[in-house]
């Protein structure tokens, strides 16, 4: 049996597992594709972290690039 004939008949018999199996199952799927492709899918939590900076952006709110290199310079000196 090719491989291509084995995931076939495997995703035919998705179809008679339950529906919360058969959520699962493409969940999983839709992420190792994910994987493959190298998107990152984000979660609930990380979509509300990521809010904030959301609406700075939309909203033009930017630092100064002065600002960026004094930041840069506190956390990372020069050697």
């Amino acid at each position: 049996m090719t491989r291509k004939s084995t995931a076939e008949n495997l995703l035919a018999q998705i179809l008679d597992l339950p529906e919360a199996a058969q959520t699962e199952l493409v969940e999983t799927l839709l992420d190792l594709r994910a994987q493959q492709l190298g998107i990152y899918q984000l979660d609930d939590d990380e979509r509300a972290a990521l809010a904030p900076s959301t609406e700075d952006i939309r909203l033009g709110r930017f630092p100064s690039p002065e600002d960026v290199e004094e930041t840069l310079a506190r956390y990372h000196p020069a050697p």
